[in-house]
């Protein structure tokens, strides 16, 4: 008996942990989502003497902490606020930033400059804060709206081409973009089903400070995926 008493204390104690991080597991995944958005930007009032990327890969990363608010037979409501790190990028294959520290950012175009480009690309990356009303319908069904508060942190240009009429091809990465506007609001849509959705947004506010670049908006489309 004595010694089947610790083993039975044992096999205890490791049920309750089990039973404890099931719990523990299934609050967090009630309270909190965390999601990944897939999309491309989808830029608009671009320069007219170059032009964008058909594809213009980007990504968000979030979580959000949910509150629900009520609860019907047809589903639930419920209010997120969360934290995230977004991403815009806008590709070219004929134009360029001429000078990211100029007090007006101007695009070119290789054609005019003599340069032989391959490839320009410009990063934006923002703190973001998200918040989203979200329906809950049964059998999986879901859609959301919500807005972005949008925080600039890092910029970049990665230029890939000559610097000069038949110079070398040379890979160059530039940093820290002058004139773009530190704070930004974006409206967002979703709608899926289960851990898929399809995923939409517009940014409002121009990339560039007014009259100090040009007016540049992405509107991104794409899916967002949320294992938890």
């Amino acid at each position: 008996m004595k010694k089947v008493f610790p083993v039975i204390l044992l096999l205890f104690f490791f049920a309750a942990a089990h039973t404890q991080a099931q719990e523990s597991a299934a609050y967090f995944k009630k309270r909190f989502t965390v999601g990944v958005d897939l999309f491309t930007d989808v830029w608009i009032n671009t320069p007219a003497i170059i032009s964008s990327g058909t594809i213009n890969q980007s990504a968000n990363f979030y979580t959000m902490y949910n509150f629900p608010l009520g609860q019907k037979k047809t589903g639930k409501t419920i209010l997120a606020i969360g934290l995230g790190i977004g991403n815009h990028s806008f590709y070219s294959k004929n134009g360029y930033i001429e000078d990211i520290k100029g007090d007006t950012i101007n695009f070119v175009n290789e054609g005019v400059t003599g340069v032989s480009l391959t490839k320009s690309k410009l990063t934006v990356t923002t703190l973001d804060i998200p918040l989203e009303l979200k329906v809950m319908l049964k059998k999986g069904w879901h859609f959301g709206v919500g807005l972005k508060i949008n925080y600039l942190i890092d910029s970049k240009e990665l230029y890939q081409g000559t610097l000069t009429s038949g110079g070398p091809v040379m890979k160059i990465k530039y940093k820290k973009v002058n004139q773009l506007n530190n704070t930004g609001y974006t409206p967002t849509l979703r709608f899926g089903h289960g851990s898929f959705n399809i995923y939409a947004a517009y940014q409002l506010v121009p990339l560039f400070n007014t009259g100090h670049g040009p007016a540049m908006h992405p509107i991104s489309l794409g899916i967002t995926i949320t294992p938890f």
